[in-house]
């Protein structure tokens, strides 16, 4: 009787450990969770990076043109609304047709990009774009994958210059994926018709760059950056904005703002 009991057990016993072996083998292996950077972290790596990246470029000094980038960087970010970054933008003298956007909130113009946008509207498109990019996180989340988190936070603890000025021409250079730049071109007509302003202008200015340069020129970096322009203008093209969408023009002289260039 108490063997065929402990027969009965040994059975029991053996089929709960066959279950718990299928079931740990089975069941999927979760990811490794993502590693974050805090905010106040990534902004305090902005500002450094933000030096690196000021001591090569010329800024434009220009009462008529900080004017005018104010007046659009109000402008968007009350149609952004409530954010955790402080933002700064920097005009800078380069002909080549390019905007970035750095860790923490930091935007750079160049003077080449103004020269191409035929109404600051476009250039609003622009912005709206690459303050997508920050918001979206997309700029940390690509310095990660390429660079690794533990050399970000090297550069806080007195990091090599030439890392630091590696790091920061990374942010400058490298290239954000496909469904990055599609989530910031809807942040971008998102916010600006929040902004009332046309969100066509995103497809208003791939179209003019695509027409002086066509599709792709490995001279331009928001070319090389921003692929897929065919698509990405019919996107904003049908872009379903509301009803009742009334678009107000920036009052501002844009003429005036390059000859100040």
């Amino acid at each position: 009787m108490i063997q065929k009991i402990y027969k009965e057990l040994l059975i029991v016993i053996g089929v709960f450990l066959l279950v718990w072996v299928g079931i740990t083998l089975l069941r999927p292996v979760p990811e490794a969770p993502e590693i974050a950077v805090s905010v106040e972290t990534e902004m305090e790596l902005g500002d450094l990076l933000a030096k690196e990246v000021l001591d090569n470029y010329t800024v434009i000094n220009s009462d008529t043109i900080n004017d005018a980038i104010y007046k659009i960087k109000h402008k968007l970010l009350s149609a952004v609304g409530p954010t955790v970054y402080d933002y700064s933008f920097y005009v800078v003298k380069e002909e080549q047709v390019n905007a970035f956007a750095t860790l923490g909130g930091h935007i750079f113009i160049f003077s080449g990009m103004i020269e191409m946008a035929a109404e600051p509207e476009e250039l609003a498109a622009v912005l709206a774009h690459e303050i997508g990019h920050v918001e979206e996180r997309h700029v940390v989340n690509k310095l990660v994958k390429e660079i690794g988190v533990t050399v970000l936070f090297s550069v806080l603890s007195g990091g090599d210059p030439v890392l630091v000025s590696e790091i920061a021409r990374a942010t400058v250079s490298s290239a954000f994926d496909r469904s990055q730049e599609s989530e910031a071109d809807q942040f971008a007509m998102n916010t600006l018709e929040k902004a009332r302003i046309s969100p066509r202008y995103v497809a208003s200015i791939f179209r003019r760059i695509k027409e002086k340069y066509g599709g792709y020129d490995e001279r331009l970096e928001f070319l090389m950056s921003h692929p897929n322009l065919n698509k990405r203008i019919k996107e904003s093209l049908e872009y379903p904005v509301d009803e009742s969408f009334n678009p107000i023009d920036l009052e501002i002289d844009w003429e005036a703002v390059k000859r100040n260039l």
